[in-house]
């Protein structure tokens, strides 16, 4: 093969990996942008869940927050009951 022959061959691999290039950034480019319009899709969607959810809370928070804490006492009075008997074993 003569130097021109290589040089040529050269210039066409690098021809060919640059196409490549661009050829793989572009299938990613179009992806991501499809990836973004499936997660603002999704954002849509969860949305009004989100703020139903925000709206139950403010409704019922404070009858919620006194069961809970009622609950939330006796759990820690059993648990401070259950680690006073492994004290004493």
């Amino acid at each position: 093969m003569s130097a021109d022959e290589a040089n040529k061959k050269l210039k066409q691999d690098l021809e060919d990996t640059r196409n490549d290039l661009k050829r793989a950034a572009d299938e990613i480019r179009v992806k991501m942008h499809l990836a973004g319009m499936d997660a603002k899709d999704a954002w849509e969607e969860i949305q009004p869940r989100l703020e139903d959810f925000e709206r139950r809370f403010d409704e019922k928070a404070d009858a919620v927050s006194g069961e809970l804490k009622a609950l939330g006492s006796d759990i820690k009075q059993r648990l401070l009951n259950i680690k006073a008997k492994l004290k004493s074993e």
